[in-house]
């Protein structure tokens, strides 16, 4: 079910900081792995948060050029979880 737009961003956000503690555990500790669907989930989701990022330092006309395929660290903290 969508989000109600009223609610969108409360209801994200929520959703996001249980995303952003798995991705702790993953980096912090012996997480479990992922499925496959999780993992192309996680990778879009990190993508999309950097498009979000980058998208208000462009709006702001602060510099923010990220170098790295973050899509690939994930896979590398999702290869190496248990």
């Amino acid at each position: 079910m969508a989000n109600m737009s009223y609610c969108r961003f409360q209801n994200t956000e929520l959703a996001l900081k249980d995303c952003e503690g798995v991705l702790e555990e993953m980096v912090d500790s012996v997480p479990e792995r992922l499925s496959d669907e999780e993992l192309y989930a996680a990778q879009r989701l990190v993508a999309s948060c950097l498009n979000i990022v980058q998208l208000l330092a462009k709006r702001g006309s602060l510099e923010f050029a990220p170098d790295m395929d973050l899509a690939t660290v994930v896979q590398e903290l999702n290869d190496a979880a248990e």
